[in-house]
């Protein structure tokens, strides 16, 4: 379950628990081939906070980026000693959701997760338009998908600093949605639950508007916001195609069989779909973790 008192990364913590680790971290080889290879995005003026950008689509900062760089070193010794992923991590490896120490992580039962698009930061109006259309079309799937609830709290999309994260906003939101000019590194990324406060963020790149997008925009936001709701990539799984980028599935679980279809896999291998629909299993995945969709049942006082 997240903490909404969390002002740290599960990274930190990880760290901060066993100091060791961090030791082995910095020693990774695979450690300064990230930093150097990462594309990186800056967020905020005067220097602001800079992350990595991995996956596509997910942003770490300096902490998630040593774990996952000794989560890469320590896969790729298992290997040239015949392990599986399986092996190494005592897990399946991992629709897949996020589930440190074994705990699957999602929103607490009854939490709405409240949102503002900040207008300011967009550069038209049009652009602003858009994004709000686009992203109530992509909760709404999700809320027809599942036992979840979104909520555009439009009386904040006027807020002046589209820097401030979101508790700095006001305390009932869970999230922002801003524009950001990452020069095409993405074309929208998000979070995970487990990110602290500051980090709960929808960012859209000036591509999202572009002619040439051939990918269906609420189909972007839907894939985002499986983010949000604690799904990881489909396409990190073994039985995905060996052109998908591949990533260490470590702290996740398996809630379907494979399914390249899925809103959380990429277009690559020849699979996958650049409509990112919620497909069958994504419903069933996604139920197993927050239940049924409300708008199924008949609700009464």
């Amino acid at each position: 379950m997240a903490d909404a008192t969390r002002t740290t990364t599960l990274a930190a913590e990880t760290f901060q628990e066993t100091p060791h680790l961090r030791e082995q971290a910095e020693e990774s080889p695979k450690l300064e081939q990230l930093r150097g290879s990462a594309r990186k995005v800056t967020l905020g003026t005067d220097g602001g906070e800079t992350y990595y950008v991995l996956e596509g689509d997910l942003l770490y900062d300096d902490d998630e980026l040593e774990l996952h760089a000794l989560q890469q070193d320590v896969r790729a010794r298992a290997k040239e000693v015949g392990l599986t992923p399986d092996a190494q991590s005592g897990r399946e490896d991992a629709l897949v959701v996020v589930a440190p120490g074994g705990k699957i992580v999602r929103w607490r039962p009854g939490k709405v997760l409240t949102y503002t698009v900040l207008r300011e930061s967009f550069p038209t109006e049009d652009n602003y338009n858009l994004v709000v259309e686009s992203v109530k079309a992509a909760t709404g799937a999700w809320q027809d998908t599942c036992g979840i609830m979104f909520e555009h709290r439009s009386e904040f999309d006027a807020h002046a600093n589209v820097s401030a994260s979101p508790d700095d906003i006001d305390a009932a939101l869970v999230f922002t949605v801003r524009y950001i000019d990452a020069g095409g590194q993405f074309i929208a990324a998000a979070f995970f639950p487990t990110y602290p406060p500051a980090r709960r963020r929808v960012l859209i790149d000036p591509s999202f508007f572009g002619d040439d997008l051939t990918f269906d925009r609420v189909g972007v936001l839907r894939h985002e916001l499986g983010h949000t709701l604690g799904f990881r990539h489909e396409h990190i799984r073994s039985e995905a195609p060996a052109a998908c980028p591949d990533e260490p599935a470590y702290d996740t679980l398996n809630l379907t069989d494979y399914d390249p279809q899925s809103v959380m896999h990429y277009f690559c291998g020849a699979v996958g779909s650049r409509e990112l629909a919620i497909t069958e299993l994504d419903r069933l995945g996604a139920q197993k973790v927050y239940g049924p969709s409300l708008s199924a049942m008949m609700l009464v006082d």
